[in-house]
């Protein structure tokens, strides 16, 4: 099978978040298991990250809505004898489990480090630009300076406050993709324009494109309808520029 790169556009303002908390959610745990200063760097400035987005709304109270929707659209599918139901029934306690871990833990997502006061100084730096340097920060100079396995050990317990947010993150996320098989469609000059269902309103698109060619989407969406055009950047000092021959790519409506 072909590589292919993927293209998401989320399509309201609360997948928007999520997809932002997985990747950030990827990122650290790309770096935290590194050795380096800069591996632990990388990690801290990115859970630092997911803290301030986590703040910044009612994520509890959005992700508990959306794992019960989850488990009111696959509980009706548990009399279609088409189903697989061992599978079906896995992920229906997988939800249950998180409902319930999210309901009766009453603090916010990562409090324990809102109230670390050692995190608090190095997160006042962070908006600055270098603002985290040994000058500006000895003491987070100073643990970058601890062995390797004492900085991971630290960094994981961080990270382990945002553990049932990223579980319940990764399954919505998952069960939205899986919702929607991708068909090819055609963008005439590098354009494609569709109307979409208010009635099943969507909440990702997906397009994939061979890893070999040149040109990448541009997304806009609306509640009404989405526009892809597909440009081109043929120099990296220089606006993209939109194709002009037909474009076949694979798209998928993720309605679930």
């Amino acid at each position: 099978m072909r590589k292919r790169i993927y293209y998401e556009h989320p399509l309201n303002e609360r997948i928007r978040s999520f997809l932002r908390l997985e990747f950030l959610f990827k990122q650290v745990d790309y770096s935290i298991n590194g050795t380096s200063v800069w591996n632990s760097r990388a990690a801290l400035e990115t859970i630092l990250e997911i803290q301030n987005l986590v703040g910044r709304s009612d994520l509890k109270t959005e992700i508990l809505k959306e794992l019960e929707r989850h488990t009111q659209s696959l509980a009706r599918l548990q009399k279609n004898p088409q189903v697989d139901h061992a599978r079906l029934n896995v992920i229906l306690d997988e939800l249950d489990r998180l409902i319930d871990l999210i309901f009766t833990n009453n603090q916010p997502f990562g409090i324990e480090l809102k109230l670390n006061e050692f995190l608090n100084m190095i997160r006042q730096r962070t908006s600055v630009p270098g603002g985290t340097c040994e000058f500006d920060l000895p003491g987070y100079h100073q643990w970058l300076q601890r062995p390797s396995e004492e900085r991971i050990r630290c960094l994981t317990q961080w990270l382990d406050s945002f553990s049932v947010l990223q579980t319940a993150i990764l399954l919505i996320l998952k069960l939205i993709r899986e919702s929607a098989s991708p068909h090819w469609e055609l963008a005439e000059n590098g354009f494609f324009q569709r109307n979409l269902d208010p009635n099943n309103p969507c909440q990702i698109l997906r397009i994939a494109l061979p890893s070999e060619v040149d040109y990448f989407p541009e997304i806009s969406a609306g509640k009404h309808r989405f526009t892809i055009r597909f440009l081109r950047q043929e120099q990296y000092d220089n606006r993209p520029q939109q194709v002009h021959e037909d474009v076949e790519f694979e798209l998928a409506c993720c309605i679930l």
